[in-house]
């Protein structure tokens, strides 16, 4: 891929996020001459990434028309891949996020690296026809993963460990890849264009067979020095109680997560399952008890998280956290307003995640332009 001047790197950023706008208006707004704009200009036309729209007004000396120059956003193309225990979503957009085609696999019959490897390689090489207009692919996986080098440590859904998945996948695919955590990229994907839009500083909480969150701090990700921040789901809200933990996930997830409700209605409720558990709490004592404990320790680790990051949204996704949003958040604002002080809470929004099952796609698009192109 062409590697972009310093110079052609400004005024592209620029007319990416000012739509329509002359040459004059770029030298003027990001004080570089005229001549090192319009050479730019000319290089960008070139490659195809700017477009020459239409003819502006004259000033009002007269003179000729300015042409009027806008981003292409077609000019690559991005996929999307989210991994997830049972299921995977993949996606292609161009680069303002515009869905162009989405697939969906199932990842049931994982139970080795060599099977997870198939998979993902099946879906790029499903793109093919893509492939040379390519900026890249972002993968989320369920698991922790340093997004810097690729390399994912633990991936519980698939009892994973240990795998270069960038190196080996670009080794195999010959492509650019680059890997996230999914709770993580969910973040991304409601800031850049969800729920999110327009908060700099979000906390994202998923909720459905385990709990995470991603952390967002002056618009930019943060993920911790070896990229495990946000384990939301290994919080510890009763020690008294969790000092004994033989589940495969985290402590509050011993407490709030699909697979601990799973578990969980085995022995009160046989045959309910998780969706109908949130209905027949209103009416069933026993299930409305442990819904109620479930959502204390939710709040508990939200506080804490609150008291730490300050945020100005949580957002709250995932299929349990999507699904049942009104309900759970209907329990767990009383006992935050009971645990938190009053001026961390006063400016803070609460809101569902708005892209559904898209959110970690679009996150892995963002990511890939985040790494390799202006956005």
């Amino acid at each position: 891929m062409y590697k972009f001047k310093n110079s052609e790197i400004r005024v592209l950023e620029f007319i990416r996020n000012h739509s329509l706008v002359s040459r004059a208006q770029i030298a003027s707004k990001i004080q570089v001459s005229k001549p090192m704009v319009s050479e730019a200009v000319q290089k960008l036309v070139e490659l195809g990434v700017v477009k020459e729209m239409k003819k502006g007004k004259s000033s009002s000396k007269g003179g000729k028309k300015p042409v009027l120059l806008s981003f292409n956003p077609k000019y690559r193309y991005v996929v999307g891949i989210d991994i997830g225990g049972t299921k995977v979503k993949a996606i292609l957009t161009d680069l303002n996020g515009e869905l162009l085609l989405a697939k969906n696999f199932s990842s049931k019959n994982i139970s080795s690296k060599d099977d997870f490897y198939d998979l993902i390689k099946g879906i790029i090489e499903s793109f093919s026809s893509e492939q040379n207009q390519l900026l890249g692919i972002g993968i989320g996986v369920p698991g922790t993963v340093d997004s810097r080098s690729g390399f994912v440590s633990y991936m519980p859904a698939f009892g994973l460990k240990n795998i270069s998945l960038k190196d080996d996948l670009e080794e195999m695919t010959k492509l650019p890849i680059f890997v996230g955590n999914d709770v993580n990229l969910n973040a991304l994907g409601e800031m850049w264009k969800g729920a999110a839009r327009g908060y700099r500083n979000v906390l994202m909480i998923s909720l459905g067979t385990g709990t995470g969150s991603g952390i967002i701090i002056n618009g930019y990700l943060y993920e911790g020095s070896k990229g495990m921040a946000g384990e939301i789901g290994y919080s510890v809200t009763d020690w008294s109680k969790e000092k004994v933990h033989d589940l495969p996930f985290g402590r509050l997830e011993r407490w709030f997560s699909g697979y601990s409700f799973e578990k969980m209605l085995e022995r009160y409720s046989p045959g309910t399952k998780v969706k109908e558990f949130f209905e027949l709490s209103d009416s069933d004592a026993d299930l409305h008890r442990i819904l109620d404990e479930a959502c204390e320790h939710l709040a508990l680790a939200i506080s804490n998280a609150l008291c730490l990051l300050d945020p100005q949204i949580v957002v709250i996704g995932g299929g349990i956290g999507c699904n049942q949003y009104e309900k759970i958040v209907q329990k767990i604002v009383p006992i935050l307003e009971e645990v938190t002080p009053k001026e961390i809470l006063e400016h803070l929004s609460f809101k569902k995640a708005a892209l559904g099952d898209l959110g970690v796609a679009l996150g892995a698009v963002y990511m890939v332009q985040k790494n390799t192109f202006i956005i």
